[in-house]
This record gives structure tokens, sequence and C-alpha cells, in this order.
């Protein structure tokens, strides 16, 4: 009976020591519990605004001139590109054009065997009228010497003969294979021809050689070609 008690009391000891908590346990230091750190966000660099209330200064440039290299004399000197030279044309005074009233068509002339035209009247204006230009035809006497034909227009009204127009600056004629020159009569040949309804063409011709002396010059033709408004 005495040997059963001390072996309960241990009994009851040893379960009641199971029931309590680790105390080793509760002696080591707790591992700490990891905190969430926020991200750290990227940083926005702002655009400067500009201060509209400045007032800007201008900055003084400075130049300073650099001497230029001596040249050389030996030095190659550089092709040129030829340019090409306008020929002036001939200054004509009143002596080169004779107004006359009355001609003969192939009277008078010099330095010319004959001068020919493709047509007698030319239109201008809106309609059906197909002749819009008249050729003029010159055969020279001598076509080695001439070097340039000009050819002056200008315009006298039918019904009032002291309306006339001024005459052109004068048209190079064309120098063709045959030794004539030919040249086609347009209406912007003519200054003013939109106030002549129905008038005649006159023209003279002058011919020159390369250093623009006058070779030959024809009489005045007042009657031969005429200008109309198409639909009169």
């Amino acid at each position: 009976m005495k040997k059963i008690f001390p072996t309960l009391l241990l009994i009851i000891l040893l379960s009641s020591c199971a029931s309590l908590p680790d105390i080793t346990a509760l002696l080591t230091t707790p591992t700490p519990v990891p905190v969430d750190t926020e991200t750290p966000r990227p940083t926005v660099t702002l655009i400067p605004t500009k201060d509209l209330f400045a007032i800007s200064t201008n900055t003084p440039v400075t130049f300073t001139p650099t001497e230029r290299p001596p040249v050389d004399d030996n030095a190659a000197t550089p092709t040129l590109v030829p340019t090409l030279t306008l020929v002036p044309l001939p200054t004509f005074s009143s002596e080169f054009i004779k107004d006359q009233s009355t001609t003969t068509f192939f009277g008078q002339n010099v330095g010319y065997k004959a001068i020919l035209y493709s047509a007698g009247i030319m239109y201008w204006g809106e309609g059906a009228c197909v002749n819009r230009s008249i050729k003029i035809t010159a055969f020279v006497d001598e076509p080695e010497r001439t070097d340039r034909v000009f050819l002056f227009l200008r315009l006298r009204d039918k019904e009032n003969t002291l309306n006339v127009g001024e005459w052109s600056a004068g048209a190079e004629m064309i120098q063709v294979a045959d030794g004539s020159f030919n040249y086609d009569i347009e209406t912007y040949n003519l200054r003013r021809y939109f106030f002549y309804k129905n008038a005649w063409i006159e023209y003279q011709l002058v011919s020159v050689n390369e250093k623009l002396e006058i070779l030959g010059r024809t009489q005045l033709y007042d009657h031969n070609i005429s200008l109309a408004k198409c639909g009169l």
C-alpha cells in the first residue's frame, strides 16, 4: 500500500507537467514578422514653364574678321563657264521707215528681189475664221552678206485712215537654207490690235550685215494684207 501511493503521485505530477506550455519556447526570442515596405514611386521631372512676363535681352554677337590667305600667282586659274552674250538689236532712225500713201508691190525696194505673203487677210476674236496668221517671205539680193532681216509692223484703220498705230519694235525673221527669210505674223506682233475691227497691216523690211550696217530696205507696204475681227 505504501509503494502504490508514491507511484500514483508520480503519475499525477507527470500528467500535470505534460499539460504545461513549453518553457523553452517561452524563453526563445520570437522571429519578427516581415513588414511590407511600399515600393518607392518614380519621380517625375516637371517641364519648366515659360515665363510669359520675362523680357528677352539681345545677346551681342561678336565677329572677328579673319585674314584672307595670300593669293599664289602660280596657282592655276579656274576655268570659267562661258556666258551667253546677247547681241542688241539695232536702233533704226526715221529714215528707215518711209511712210508712202501709194506703193507698188515690187517698186522702190533696195536689196530685195521679192517680198511674198501667204494670205491677204488675218482674223482675230472668237469665231470660225481659220486664217489666224500670215507668213511673210523675203528674198534678199546678197544672202551671203545678209546677217539679219527685221520686219516692222503697224495698223491703220480702213475707215479712219488717220487712226494709225505705233510701229512694232522689229521682229527678226528666220533665215532658211535657200537664203530667204521667213516670219509668221500673228496678233501678238500687232500693238493694240483689239482696237481695230477692220484695218490694213502696214509693214516694211530692213536687212543688215554682221556689223549691223544696213544692206537693204523695202518700201512701205500698206494695202497688201488686212486685219479683221472675226464675225463682222
